[in-house]
């Protein structure tokens, strides 16, 4: 068989060389002519490979050395010719180096230590004639499987390319139809469920509340896993308002001492009578009263400033402790605290024949879209030109209107989908009537889930600005019962001073006033005086007190 090859790669080799052949081929020629070449060497070796084979089963040794080698030379020589060949080529050239080369290299040292045989030349022994098993089949120029498919195939006449214009241009009439319908019918179904304002997957959102929503469950379960935060809460807020009272206990204790020395320091000006009794501006303040009275003033306000933040931080952890306690609970604590719908029977049956319609409404859209689109792809495949090939001029308006009928029945399914719209968007207008009632009590319930939800988490999400505005409240007055603490001891210090300074004014005083002048008995007008009677003298003969001559006198005894 291998001889047999050989001989027709060699034929094909020399028709490659013919000129005509050549020149027909070009630059591929060459390329198949090294490919021919290096398959005439390839099955060369394999025919001696084989001679090789037969010469040692007939025990001729030096016969089995000389094939071999004539194997081995002619299987390089295709290896040289199969450069550049695809790695399949190179894969079996190498398969067959190992076997011919093993073989050669084993009979090769056989012959020369064991037989020693002498080896024949190549030309002295009897050539292999081929054999052909097969018979070559004709080439059919016009078959496909030998051609390939048919460049020509899309040449149609010219009058076959304008009547096949003239039918694509009666598809574009039927479609610009058909379309002009549907978009009109579509822009009244859009503006109708645009002003319904009515969405199918909403329109009951019953199932919202039958479970917690998530974003609820994440702050529950992340409470779980910190239960003293509402007992932390709580001791802050215990904390905050214990320091709070002590300071403005502090503060009402300096300002009731101030208000104290002051009604003293009053008195005192009184009974020296430098101020008339309530009248006239209080009198000054010692120094030291006066700084206290300054710094307790300059406290007394930032308290005030401080109070109303610190009452709006206790309003927010009263708002807030409950809900944390209700997040901190049992779920279903959390879900019983969410609103939920009651509906009765008949809502749930206005619902029900709410959302029936309004799938309807979405299978009559989904129907019209793949009709629709059926539409286009029947009409973008539809090719009759090889019928307007065979057909004569004067029947191409006959075979027109035959093509066309094809799109009938898709029509009639459209304009059924079509007209059915009325009668559904009437029915979707009615439902919706008895719908505006339960719309309306879903619409509030939802309202409220939606706040409840949001207070909820709002509520836990405060919890840490709580504790940090709680642990800066207790820092600033913590601060202020300290000042306030020192204040209210340097009060009391003035206060004693002040008060020490005031009955050293009053004993000054005491001792500068006279002891008071006795007054004397009025004489009674029966009897007489003894001095006057030893006198001679009756009482109405006394001279003026004013012609007395009195002693001297201090300044401040005679004003007194």
């Amino acid at each position: 068989l291998s001889p047999q090859v050989v001989d027709y790669y060699k034929e094909a080799c020399r028709a490659l060389e013919n000129s005509e052949t050549a020149s027909l081929l070009g630059k591929i020629q060459k390329d198949w002519k090294k490919l021919v070449q290096m398959k005439i060497y390839y099955f060369a070796a394999v025919a001696h490979l084989h001679m090789g084979k037969q010469a040692e089963e007939q025990q001729k040794f030096g016969e089995r050395v000389i094939y071999f080698q004539s194997a081995l030379d002619k299987l390089n020589e295709a290896i040289k010719l199969a450069k550049g060949q695809p790695e399949t080529v190179q894969e079996a050239l190498r398969f067959t180096m190992d076997v011919i080369g093993g073989k050669y290299n084993s009979a090769k040292k056989d012959n020369d230590f064991i037989y020693h045989e002498a080896v024949p030349a190549l030309d002295t022994l009897q050539s292999v004639k081929g054999a052909p098993l097969v018979k070559a089949l004709p080439v059919n120029p016009t078959d496909p499987a030998v051609t390939g498919p048919d460049i020509f195939a899309k040449l149609v006449p010219m009058a076959a390319h304008e009547a096949s214009s003239l039918y694509s241009e009666e598809k574009a009439k039927l479609l610009r139809d058909v379309m002009a319908k549907i978009e009109a019918k579509n822009e009244v179904l859009d503006q109708f469920m645009d002003s319904m304002q009515l969405d199918p997957e909403t329109v009951d959102n019953l199932e919202m509340y039958s479970h917690i929503p998530p974003i609820l469950m994440e702050k529950c379960a992340a409470l779980s896993v910190r239960p003293d935060t509402v007992k932390n809460l709580v001791q802050s807020m215990q904390v905050l308002s214990g320091v709070f009272t002590d300071v403005e206990a502090s503060l009402k204790e300096i300002r009731d001492l101030l208000e104290e020395d002051e009604a003293q320091e009053r008195k005192l000006q009184e009974l020296l009578g430098k101020v008339p009794p309530a009248q006239g501006s209080p009198p000054p303040p010692s120094p030291g009263l006066a700084e206290v009275s300054k710094e307790c003033s300059k406290y007394m306000e930032v308290h005030e400033k401080a109070s109303f933040t610190n009452t709006e931080l206790h309003k927010a952890m009263n708002l807030h402790i409950g809900n944390l306690r209700l997040l901190s609970g049992p779920l279903e604590q959390v879900r019983a605290a969410l609103p939920s719908p009651a509906l009765t029977e008949d809502d749930k049956q206005v619902l029900q024949n709410l959302k029936r319609i309004l799938a309807k409404v979405q299978e009559m859209r989904d129907q019209r879209m793949s009709l629709e689109q059926q539409l286009r792809e029947m009409i973008q495949k539809d090719d009759i030109t090889t019928s307007l090939v065979t057909t004569d001029r004067s029947e191409m308006k006959k075979l027109f209107e035959e093509q066309l009928k094809k799109y009938d029945q898709i029509k009639v399914y459209l304009e059924q989908n079509l007209a059915a719209q009325e009668n559904v968007l009437k029915a979707l207008t009615d439902a919706n009537v008895k719908y505006a009632t339960v719309r309306k009590a879903l619409a509030e319930v939802e309202h409220k889930w939606n706040t409840t939800v949001q207070t909820l988490v709002a509520s836990y999400e405060a919890y840490e600005d709580l504790m940090k505005k709680s642990q800066e409240g207790k820092d600033f007055y913590t601060d202020l019962e300290g000042k306030a603490a020192k204040l209210l001891e340097k009060a009391r210090a003035a206060c004693q001073a002040a008060e020490a300074n005031r009955q050293q004014i009053l004993e000054k005083e005491m001792k500068k006033q006279p002891p008071p002048r006795p007054t004397a008995p009025k004489p009674a007008l029966q009897k007489k005086p003894p001095e006057l009677e030893a006198a001679g003298l009756d009482a109405g003969d006394l001279p003026p007190l004013g012609s007395l001559v009195l002693p001297e006198l201090p300044e401040e005894l005679r004003s007194l």
